[in-house]
């Protein structure tokens, strides 16, 4: 019985630690986000995820070239319009992808914002509705200009 204390006490301790750092993490990024100046993106259309991607879990993507983006997005071009074109050389794609579901969902980009130590917060908007009969992956993506310098930019996903 003490082993099973000790055991459930450790499992709640590794749980609290988890939470912990993800409360940090979205602390962190609610902080930078007030201190931030919002930059330009373009919001990434007509696009699909493929379906030979992972969606079972949430993923954080940068892409800053064109063979590893279309190694996880499919272009859907119909009569309405065209998919969106992004300037590689100029050019990085920040995507958020969410796990497959039943559930009509839609991601909104809200904001793209950059400190000047380097860091980015790429805010959006997560809309839920009905159940529907099939399953999607709902993702949004944005295209953001490079920046000037050469230094790697920490990026933090806030959704609001």
């Amino acid at each position: 019985m003490k082993h099973l204390a000790i055991v459930i006490a450790l499992g709640a301790l590794l749980m609290l630690c988890c939470h912990c750092s993800f409360l940090d993490k979205m602390y962190a990024a609610q902080r930078i986000d007030q201190n931030a100046t919002p930059v330009p993106y373009t919001a990434i259309e007509n696009y699909f995820i493929r379906n030979d991607v992972d969606c079972s879990k949430l993923q954080h993507l940068i892409f800053d070239n064109k063979q590893d983006f279309e190694s996880y997005f499919g272009m859907a071009a119909y009569m309405g319009g065209m998919p969106t074109e992004v300037n590689w050389n100029k050019q990085f794609v920040v995507a958020l992808v969410l796990p497959e579901t039943n559930r009509e969902t839609s991601i909104e980009p809200v904001a793209v914002k950059v400190t000047d130590n380097n860091c980015m917060v790429f805010s959006y908007k997560i809309k839920k509705g009905e159940k529907i009969s099939y399953k999607m992956v709902p993702f949004t993506a944005v295209a953001i200009d490079k920046p000037n310098n050469a230094t790697e930019m920490k990026i933090f996903y806030l959704e609001k």
